[in-house]
Order: structure tokens, then sequence, then C-alpha cells
């Protein structure tokens, strides 16, 4: 079977993806049978099956000293084993008990190619920078946007935390980088940070429904103001608001950035939602399902024009991380004709830093992150491959809580359906795509503290359901000679 290709994988990483893929894949599907019939195989014979569908995952190793990149060298163990992990892969039911004479064979080939690849890489790879890589599997969290929906975010925070299970990486959009800033805030989950943040939330602190003008992004009947709501909970060590590069988990904000040739078919719909922001403060409120319904055309219209949209991760290069935190998430949660969100304060270096990534992607404003990417996993998995976190093997547990359900939130629905779009270009990056159920009215953005837990507590009860193949997923696998020195 040959791999299919997301349409828009970046050139230099789509031989990787094609390569690579089905041994992910192969892995997903051992590790949830091995959780759905435990026993069945031996332990010995588990962990080289795992050995061998790592090692051959293998592209790219840092040593701290280089890049290496190994993948060529071992084309010929992939070719040997690829037959095997295509058809774990794509089995209907697979049966562990039935897998130890692949176990024997694999086990005595990782020995000799393992073997091999030191000996062609001596004083360069050092035999437990190989191992590590091999073993030890991080976890990167991608959270979907989704207005209120988010919250439910928490909860699985909680879960993760329960299971001792740390983000190397978190990527969000819209409100789901707004939940993710919460996380990556401290290597440690402060749930008591979380509570006393969303327990002070007012409709009077966070909006304000009065005419402002837009500099960097689009208008919105209701205007962000996270400053007031979020800036003491975010204070670096200058005594001042964070950046990006304080947190202690390595954080992506995902915003879109609207190019200036697709601006002649906006200003329509702007001129469309000025005329009804005219209507008066309160009275633009009650036209929120036009607007809605506005919004949505207009997105499908700029996913028709090429060129219209483009991704920016904004944490994701050394010159946004030095984005202010909020400002960060801000802009990923400015709906365009809902929420605008803007920097109207004096503050030369981020006005500086606003003019120069504008410049830079060539586009003219930025506006809800959920626009392009919803679920981010894309960003998330680039990045990965690209080194950025110290290593490649990865699990990608995305988190979805905007998906199109028909007996709940039928007026977002129109919404719900463009983000879907984007949604399914993203999945193929993802290893494991959760979809959250009960999840809060988007429009529920300033709920009650009473809200917030239940909320946490049905977040973390429904992925509880799979918290036995997330332990094992990210549990390291053991040393090589307690694996390898019986074949």
């Amino acid at each position: 079977m040959i791999e299919l290709l997301p349409s828009d994988v970046r050139p230099d990483l789509a031989e990787r993806y094609r390569q690579l893929r089905p041994f992910d894949r192969a892995e997903i599907a051992l590790v949830r049978a091995l959780v759905e019939r435990p026993h069945r195989l031996p332990p010995q014979h588990e962990h080289a099956l795992r050995w061998a569908l790592n090692f051959a995952r293998l592209w790219v190793i840092q040593t701290g000293k280089e890049d290496l990149a190994v993948g060529p060298k071992l084309a010929r163990f992939r070719h040997r084993i690829r037959p095997f992990a295509e058809s774990l892969a794509q089995a209907t039911t697979v049966d562990p008990g039935k897998l130890g004479s692949e176990a024997e064979l694999f086990g005595a080939e990782v020995r000799e190619a393992r073997e091999t690849l030191l000996r062609d890489f001596r004083g360069r790879l050092p035999p437990e920078i190989l191992d590590r890589e091999i073993r030890e599997k991080v976890l990167v969290l991608v959270l979907g946007g989704g207005g209120a929906c988010g919250y439910i975010h928490l909860g699985s925070f909680a879960l993760l935390h329960e299971l001792g299970l740390v983000p190397r990486l978190i990527v969000g959009a819209s409100m789901g980088s707004m939940m993710g800033l919460f996380r990556a805030r401290d290597t440690e989950l402060r749930e008591s940070l979380i509570r006393a943040a969303t327990h002070q939330l007012s409709y009077k602190r966070m909006f304000r429904v009065l005419d402002a003008e837009t500099r960097y992004a689009l208008p919105g009947a209701l205007r962000l103001h996270l400053r007031s709501v979020l800036s003491r909970f975010f204070v670096s060590d200058r005594g001042e608001t964070m950046r990006l590069s304080d947190l202690e988990i390595p954080f992506i904000s995902v915003v879109t950035g609207l190019q200036r040739e697709a601006m002649r078919d906006v200003q329509h719909y702007e001129k469309m939602f000025l005329a009804q922001f005219r209507k008066g403060a309160f009275a633009r409120i009650l036209h929120i399902k036009d607007l809605i319904k506005n919004i949505a055309a207009l997105i499908q219209q700029l996913y028709a024009t090429p060129g219209a949209l483009c991704t920016i991760a904004l944490g994701g290069d050394l010159e946004t991380q030095a984005f202010d935190v909020i400002d960060a998430v801000g802009f990923s949660a400015a709906v365009p004709a809902i929420l605008q969100y803007d920097i109207t304060r004096d503050d030369p270096r981020m006005h500086e830093l606003m003019r120069h990534t504008l410049h830079r992607h060539g586009v003219d404003v930025f506006a809800d992150g959920g626009l392009v990417a919803n679920l981010p996993a894309q960003v998330a998995w680039e990045h990965a491959q690209s080194g950025n976190i110290g290593t490649r093997n990865v699990f990608l547990l995305a988190l979805d809580c905007f998906a199109p359900q028909l007996n709940r939130n039928l007026l977002f629905l129109p919404l719900q359906r463009v983000a879907a779009l984007n949604v399914i270009r993203n999945i193929p990056y993802a290893h494991f795509v959760f979809k959250y159920r009960k999840v809060m009215s988007p429009t529920s953005l300033v709920p009650t503290p009473q809200a917030v837990s239940t909320t946490i507590n049905i977040g973390g009860s429904e992925l509880s359901v799979h918290a036995a193949f997330l332990k094992k997923m990210m549990t390291p696998l053991p040393a090589r000679w307690a694996v390898l020195s019986d074949y």
C-alpha cells in the first residue's frame, strides 16, 4: 500500500511522511490491541515489536552536536518490516497472541540493523542517544477551538496530569490557544491558577460593545479585552506580561493571516458587518445569527480564493517567540464580525513586531486561527519534525471540541461545518484525534465556577476511556539489552 500524502504537506517533509507513517499507524494499532487483549503477548515480544516499529521510523537524530540523517541507511530495514506494519495498521482486529513469530524475527533484525547504524556513524552517534530516540516518545498536545466549547480542554489537562503525562509542545487555535496558554505556563499543572482565572471572569471585564478602530484585525460585534482579565496571571520575572519564550512548555498560538489580494472580497463583508454594527451596541448582539451566517459565507469564499488565507504559527520561530502571550492568544480567538482583538495600547516593541510579522507573511490583518486550522495538527507535526523540540519521536494527541453535532449548538452549525473542513485536512498529521461530545455552548464565554468545574469533570471523564491506551503509548520502552538479549 502506498501511503497517501496530505495535499499540502511541506515539500521537504513529504518523503518522510510517506516513509514513516505506516509505522506510526502500526504501533498505534498494536498498542490498542495490547490494551484490549492484555496478557496475550509476552512482554519481551511486545517490546521487540515496538522497538522494531520505532527503529523503522527513525529519520533524523539530534545528538546535541549535529542532526544525523539516518533515514536512508534504514531503507532496507524499513522495506523488510513494512508489509507487517501495513497489515497491522489495516487489520480490523489484531490478536497479539499471533504475533510471537514476527517478534522473534524482528528482534534479531533490530539488533543487526542497530549495530550497522552505530558502525556507520562511529564517533558521531552515541548508543545511548540512539536508544533514547527509539525508546522514549514525547507528548505533543493539539487543542482545537470553538468558543466556550474549549473550556472542556481543562478536563483533559487534569487527566493527563493524573497519568503523569507532561506535554513537550502545545499547539492551539482560537479558544484552544487560550486554554493551552494556561497549561503551557508551568511544567506542573496549576489547577488553582486556572480556577482563579476562570472564576473571576465577567462580561463587563472581558468585552466592550463600544465601537473602536481596527488596526491589525477585522471588526467584530464585541471587543475582547483580555488584558484586564489575564494580565495578572502572566507576569514575567521582568515585571511585564510574559512573552511566548517565557512559558515553561513550548507553545504555539495559531492565527490566520489575511492576504492583501483577498482584501477586495473582504471589504464587501466588512461593509455589511459595519452596517449591522451601526444599529447600536446592543442591537448588533441581536443580529448575531446573521453575523454567523455572513462570516461562514466569507470564510467559504476565502477558501475558494487561492492564497487568500495563510497559517501563521506564533511561537514557532525565534522572532514570534517574543510575542506578548496575551496578544498571541487574543488574535487567535478574534472571530471576524463576532469578536475583535487588537493592540491599542502604547507598546512600541509589540507594534514593531506586529508590523514586521505582517510584512514577512505578506498579510494585512490577523484573524481567528480556527479559520485555517481549527485543529492545528499540521503545524504541530511540522514543528516537531523540524527538530524544534529535541526529538522527533512524538505522539500527537489532537483534541477537537467543535465537531458538528446536529442536536447541539445549532446556531453555530454553519461555523462548525466550515471548521470541520480544515479539521479534515489536519487529521492525517495527528496520531490520535479525540472528539468531545458534551461541551458547553460556544457562547458561554463567561461560565459560572460551577459550570467550569462540571466541564472539567466531563472533559476528564470522556477522555479517560482512552487513559490506558495513552499511558501505555507514552511509557518508555525498556533498554535494548533487556529486549534483544534473547534474539
